[in-house]
């Protein structure tokens, strides 16, 4: 039985609100020493999450369920957190916290942008983003195609990631599939000498949460989010445990067969295992 099922927490907390932005604090009280948290992760929900959910944050009944006090971080509009008011924001929240609670940021794709962008105002320790973006202005990205509605509603891009990581020394973890070239254009595009650590999520595409999720290794993920694993302890579950997952059979294993590598066959026999009907039937060409 896990920590939030034996604890009753009181019901969220709102912490800052504006017209953007709305910060809702959920776990133990932290006005009482003996129940308040040592670690808070600062969840930011996906581009599409509703600013008026009406109910929990992001990620708010996963970390409830594993015990994990976290401040859901819900935005107005998809525009990359590119106003003042996002400092603003982070400030209060850190105020509200307390400067000695040990702090994780965490976000995928957008919010995995504000995850990053998040870390140094909040003095946190570490920084979990998942297929992130550098920028959706086409003057810096004219490769990426994904974001021309956002960004024909937005007003111009105010945050470059290369003047919000002056602390090198923070951990700063970017999960990314290599082979989704996007997403790959977009890590290179990270500052540097500011190094990241890269978690390599092979075949997993824009989709890397769910993959974790198929693959029976999202707890390793919460882990980390914790800080009580690795990048490198999850990227060996992702290496042990790939084979069982949907997504990175169909993207490794249709490469594999295009190029007749000769691990094509072991793709093949993967599949029929987990009985992917659909991947043997799209690979049954091949053996024709």
């Amino acid at each position: 039985m896990t920590e939030a099922e034996t604890t009753r927490w009181p019901d969220p907390v709102v912490i800052h609100v504006d017209a953007t932005l709305r910060l809702e604090y959920v776990g133990p009280d932290l006005t009482d020493p003996a129940s308040r948290p040592a670690h808070v992760v600062v969840a930011f929900a996906p581009v599409d999450f509703p600013f008026d959910a009406g109910g929990d944050g992001w990620g708010s009944r996963s970390f409830r369920k594993r015990g994990i006090a976290h401040v859901c971080v819900f935005h107005s509009a998809p525009d990359w957190y590119q106003d003042d008011a996002f400092f603003a924001a982070m400030a209060r929240c850190r105020a509200v916290l307390g400067d000695d609670m040990d702090l994780t940021t965490y976000g995928f794709s957008m919010d995995g942008y504000g995850a990053i962008l998040a870390a140094d105002a909040l003095n946190a320790r570490r920084a979990v983003a998942v297929s992130p973006q550098f920028s959706i202005d086409p003057v810096v990205v004219p490769f990426e195609r994904r974001y021309k509605t956002e960004w024909a509603a937005m007003g111009p891009w105010r945050h470059d990631l290369r003047e919000h990581r002056r602390d090198a020394g923070r951990e700063v973890i970017v999960l990314l599939d290599p082979l989704h070239r996007l997403d790959r254009k977009q890590e290179a595009l990270f500052p540097k000498p500011a190094v990241h650590t890269r978690c390599l999520i092979h075949g997993a595409g824009h989709a890397g949460i769910q993959t974790l999720g198929e693959m029976g290794i999202i707890e390793v993920l919460f882990d980390l989010l914790r800080g009580d694993a690795s990048a490198r302890d999850l990227r060996w579950a992702y290496r042990q445990n790939r084979r069982q997952g949907f997504r990175y059979l169909r993207k490794v294993g249709t490469r594999l067969h295009k190029r007749a590598h000769p691990m094509a066959p072991q793709f093949m026999d993967w599949a029929r295992a987990r009985r992917f009907r659909r991947l043997t039937k799209k690979w049954r060409p091949y053996y024709d």
